[in-house]
């Protein structure tokens, strides 16, 4: 939900092109994948180690091939920017809609991407993992691969936001779970009867109480890397990314969801982000397959562990969860919003703001990305491993970690 560089690192001409319209189809697909290989994988893997000066742990030199590879990669892809509508029915005309007893669907529009660079994209990072797995049998090698298969995923996905054919990709991605723990915690949460704190703070404005001056208070506090910045268009009620915080604009919040939310942003996402990029390998900066899921259940249970995670909060995740729960099973945005309401007791405006994070990527006839089917899943899944194994929280706090990946990771992460 940033905006990164739109060019890999040491691209030629001939790839750079491809911005400008002067290769198409099969050319730019070669261009870019031959081009990709070339300027981030020039070594073979070999099996000689470094010693990185803060833990002196062994990495394989192929790390940084391969640490160049991805994140060049990840400078092209852009997922969570690409499902997040740039015209259409804003969330307060839907609001009112639904209030008038006359509902309207969203009817998003969505950033054009290049989808013939996109695909180029896919098939180098295809191309790497299979490298990365047929020369070094190594559970590194494997964790490598499984984030450069993610990343190709993830390319395709956020070309195909806003056509028929997102949804069906966007569930290899973020698969519908079988009933389990987190169905349990929304059936249960959903009920929650806790009183609702007033609305009595801004996310964007100027006081001091406003979410963003907090936040820029906490990053001043702290010395931290970051800026905050105010996104219009931003779903969520804030996002991490590269050096920054996104908060929405002109939301209307309780002191304690600001409290909250500095929380989560800062001890969930940022102090993870900075600590990643002390570490060696790279795949701590990268992330592991699966790793920013984890990362928000790691950052729910901080929620838990500070008294944040009752209440209005508990019931905003499972409506989420719901509605994507809805969604799975064939109900447009429209139809979403008045289960959540019928069935569930929600508000319009909380059933709305449910359904509109479910739908992202589609016009809200069809799915959407389905991405809040992790949280809770994640909550429970996270939760229940540190219970057992405290001492690995400090990997997980360590970037975007997976949990199985915290045996390949953890001897670097001292």
């Amino acid at each position: 939900m940033f905006v990164r560089p739109r060019t890999l690192p040491g691209v030629g001409r001939r790839a750079q092109e491809t911005r400008r319209g002067k290769l198409t189809g099969a050319r730019v697909r070669a261009t870019v994948a031959r081009e990709l290989w070339r300027t981030a994988w020039r070594v073979k893997v070999r099996h000689v180690t470094r010693e990185t000066p803060e833990n002196l742990v062994r990495v394989p030199t192929w790390t940084r091939d391969a640490d160049r590879a991805l994140g060049g990669a990840m400078r092209e892809v852009h997922l969570l920017n690409a499902v997040t509508p740039r015209g259409g029915v804003t969330l307060a005309e839907i609001v009112a809609s639904f209030e008038a007893g006359d509902a309207r669907s969203p009817e998003w529009a969505y950033a054009s991407v290049d989808s013939a660079r996109s695909a180029a994209v896919a098939v180098a990072l295809e191309s790497i993992a299979d490298a990365l797995t047929s020369r070094e049998p190594s559970l590194l090698a494997g964790a490598y691969a499984a984030r450069a298969r993610e990343l190709a995923l993830e390319a395709q996905i956020a070309s195909e936001a806003g056509t028929r054919g997102f949804a069906a990709r966007a569930r290899e991605r973020f698969m519908p779970e079988t009933p389990g723990a987190a169905s349990k915690l929304a059936e249960a949460w959903v009920s929650s009867q806790d009183p609702e704190f007033a609305a009595d703070c801004t996310s964007d404005g100027d006081e001091a109480s406003s979410l963003a001056s907090r936040l820029r208070e906490e990053i001043g506090r702290r010395l931290l890397p970051f800026r905050v910045v105010v996104s219009p268009s931003l779903t969520p009620l804030a996002a991490t990314g590269e050096h920054v915080i996104l908060v929405a604009a002109g939301r209307a919040i309780a002191r304690v969801d600001v409290e909250r939310t500095v929380l989560h942003e800062i001890e969930g996402h940022v102090r993870p982000r900075l600590r990643a990029s002390t570490l060696s390998p790279g795949l701590f900066a990268i992330g592991t397959a699966r790793g920013a899921d984890d990362q928000e259940g790691l950052a729910l249970v901080l929620e838990e562990r500070h008294g944040f995670l009752v209440g209005a909060r508990r019931r905003e995740l499972a409506l989420r969860h719901r509605a994507v729960t809805a969604m799975d099973d064939g109900a447009t945005f429209v139809e979403t919003v008045r289960t959540l309401v019928a069935r569930d007791g929600a508000s319009i405006p909380r059933a709305v703001a449910a359904a509109a994070r479910a739908f992202r990527g589609s016009a809200g006839e069809t799915a959407g990305l389905g991405r809040e089917r992790i949280y809770l899943s994640a909550f429970a899944r996270v939760g229940s491993h540190l219970r057992a194994r405290p001492e690995d929280e400090a990997v997980l706090a360590s970037g975007q970690v997976a949990i199985e990946a915290i045996a390949t990771l953890a001897p670097h992460a001292r």
